[in-house]
């Protein structure tokens, strides 16, 4: 005589699939992003799971003023997302569409930000890291980091 499994087992077979399916899709569950070593781990935590992040920190050492683009091609990102700068370095944030912010999450010294129009510019005089989101898209990982050296 052949037995059925019921329900509870069957689910119990299911989810146990699912789960082992999914194993190697770190992807999905976020922190899947390796940062090179230079990278501060306050910057890694805030960035693990940013669009537009390889890792990597964008060199934009030695420029008197650097440009960050805000939603390029509609993506919910900044460009670049994680780069370096000097202290004393202008940073602009040209909005490429609408519905997009800057704010600052944690910054050097006593700056704050908290932009929404098509262009904002912030000057880093001291050395730390910048953090700042997208406030309407933060969840959605529009995230971008500036190490200020």
């Amino acid at each position: 005589m052949r037995s059925t499994p019921d329900r509870r087992r069957f689910l119990q077979i299911s989810a146990g699939g699912a789960v082992a399916a999914l194993a190697g899709c770190s992807d999905l569950f976020g922190g899947s992003i390796n940062f090179d070593d230079e990278v501060p781990e306050e910057v890694a935590d805030h960035l693990s799971n940013a669009n537009n992040v390889d890792g990597s920190i964008t060199d934009l050492t030695g420029e008197d003023s650097v440009t960050i683009d805000v939603g390029p091609g509609g993506d919910l990102a900044y460009d670049p997302a994680l780069a370096s700068i000097d202290a004393g370095t202008s940073v602009t944030w040209d909005w490429k569409t609408t519905g997009h912010t800057v704010t600052s999450d944690s910054t050097p010294g006593d700056t704050e930000f908290d932009a929404d129009r098509n262009e904002h510019t912030e000057t880093f005089e001291e050395s730390g890291n910048v953090l700042y989101f997208c406030g309407p898209h933060q969840g959605q990982g529009h995230l971008g980091a500036l190490i200020v050296e």
